[in-house]
């Protein structure tokens, strides 16, 4: 990423969850990517401060803050934005029932997608209309476009089925403001809430209480590929309009995956987009099983196109080459050779980051990383690679070993997550949710006429080590 301005003086920061401090707090080892950076004792001094609750001071510590900003191995602490606000935005289909929306009593623009009966007035709202329904992202250009001829510098995105908790958000409203204090900072471009779901009380709220796409985690992050948190939707995100011009807008191409998309665009032209689950909205989950399943689809249909215009970025599984030899093994090979298999993969994964960090090593993380890569490159042979799993099983022996591996990593993140449903219901709704998504995603590949979509990723789990002048070695 290229270097930018040093952060603005008196920006408070916050510790990554994952940062670990060692050598007197001139080595700081977390973030992510994960990495190893090495400091002066002027700026462990400065990362003392900070972790205390001071602000960024001019100078050679807010070059430091930028540098740790972009590692991910801090964040910014915002307060809610006074001096500024944002115009709304909200695409509708089909929605006769919505009236008000929680966004306060800032400019909000509807952009009806060719509904059908037409939209009617809503409360405080401008009300657009396309004739033609051309998706999500095209309404939201519309409404970009009215928002920028109005002199909006900020466009607030959000979804017709957001909402808030009210005896968190009396206002309905002050999440925005809170969000908008990030553009404090002149390199953000666009930042995202965390989006939860409408807890509810059927076996289909419950699950996406636990297992919804929208949300990302409590764990703020930096977002772009390879970090914690990859992308974030458009359900809610504010952006600046100025940002989001400079790199030509939504695609008008993409009717799913348009979000993912331009954030990912944003992240390459060298801008920051912020992920602050600090801040919380609801969603509205799907009704029906059939919708659910619908909407899933439609998600794994996006792959392909994204495939086509940001290669590996959307790999269905990025791990150490040896890792993917250990699940080929464990699906046709004798156990002893599968044993030796895993225990040959943790080792040289342990090898590697035990070069880069040297006395830092911190085996309980890399085995840690290795169990997650396993987790979700398994979670993957239902999600893209089922065509090719059914051919692996022609035999009893694979057959078994496949079903076994799938079934347990969909019980696994059962257990990990909780959800308010037994795990056998559980178990199966997340093995449906990943069959879905690989529908949409073969969906897609057939229609791109591409296997981009669907192939693996090599990832060497590598750890970056970078001083305090910003030189960076990757083993």
């Amino acid at each position: 990423m290229s270097v930018r301005q040093p952060v603005p003086v008196g920006l408070r920061l916050v510790a990554d969850p994952s940062l670990v401090r060692r050598d007197s707090g001139r080595v700081l080892v977390g973030g992510s990517p994960f990495r190893m950076m090495r400091l002066s004792e002027v700026g462990a001094r400065a990362v003392d401060r900070w972790i205390d609750g001071a602000p960024v001071r001019a100078g050679v510590e807010a070059a430091l803050a930028r540098r740790l900003l972009d590692a991910g191995s801090m964040h910014p602490l915002v307060a809610p934005a006074t001096d500024r606000d944002a115009t709304v935005v909200t695409p509708v289909r089909d929605e006769p029932s919505l009236t008000t929306l929680p966004t306060g009593d800032r400019p909000t623009i509807v952009v009806d997608d060719g509904s059908s009966p037409p939209i009617g007035p809503i409360d405080g709202a401008r009300v657009i209309r396309r004739d033609v329904s051309g998706g999500p992202g095209a309404a939201r250009t519309d409404g970009l476009a009215l928002a920028r001829a109005e002199g909006a510098e900020f466009v607030a995105f959000v979804d017709a089925d957001v909402t808030v908790d009210p005896e968190a958000d009396p206002s309905g409203s002050d999440w925005i403001d809170r969000l908008l204090g990030h553009f404090d900072d002149p390199a953000v471009a666009a930042v995202a809430p965390r989006v939860v779901s409408v807890p509810g009380d059927t076996i289909l709220a419950a699950y996406e209480e636990a297992f919804s796409p929208l949300d990302l985690g409590g764990a703020p992050s930096l977002v772009a590929p390879g970090r914690r948190v990859s992308y974030v939707p458009t359900a809610a995100l504010i952006v600046r309009v100025a940002a989001v011009d400079a790199v030509g807008g939504f695609d008008p191409a993409l009717r799913y995956g348009e979000d993912v998309d331009l954030i990912w665009r944003l992240a390459s032209a060298g801008h920051a987009v912020r992920y602050d689950p600090s801040v919380v909205v609801q969603h509205r989950p799907r009704s029906s099983w059939g919708a659910w399943f619908r909407q899933r689809m439609s998600y794994g249909s996006a792959a392909a196109p994204l495939a086509s215009r940001h290669g590996d970025a959307i790999a269905p599984s990025r791990a150490p080459v040896e890792l993917y030899g250990t699940i080929a093994a464990a699906v046709v090979a004798p156990g002893a050779l599968v044993a030796g298999a895993a225990a040959a993969t943790v080792t040289a994964a342990q090898i590697r980051v035990r070069r880069a960090l040297g006395e830092h090593h911190q085996p309980a993380a890399v085995n840690g990383a290795m169990a997650q890569a396993f987790g979700s490159t398994v979670a993957a042979i239902p999600r893209a690679w089922a065509p090719l799993a059914l051919v692996a099983a022609a035999g009893r022996r694979p057959r078994r070993r496949l079903a076994a591996m799938v079934m347990t990593a969909a019980a696994v993140e059962v257990l990990q997550r909780r959800p308010a449903v037994d795990p056998f219901r559980a178990t199966t709704a997340r093995l449906v949710d990943h069959l879905a998504y690989g529908v949409g995603v073969w969906q897609g590949v057939v229609h791109e006429r591409s296997l981009t979509a669907v192939r693996p990723a090599r990832s060497e789990n590598g750890v970056r080590s970078t001083d305090a002048s910003g030189s960076t070695v990757t083993p």
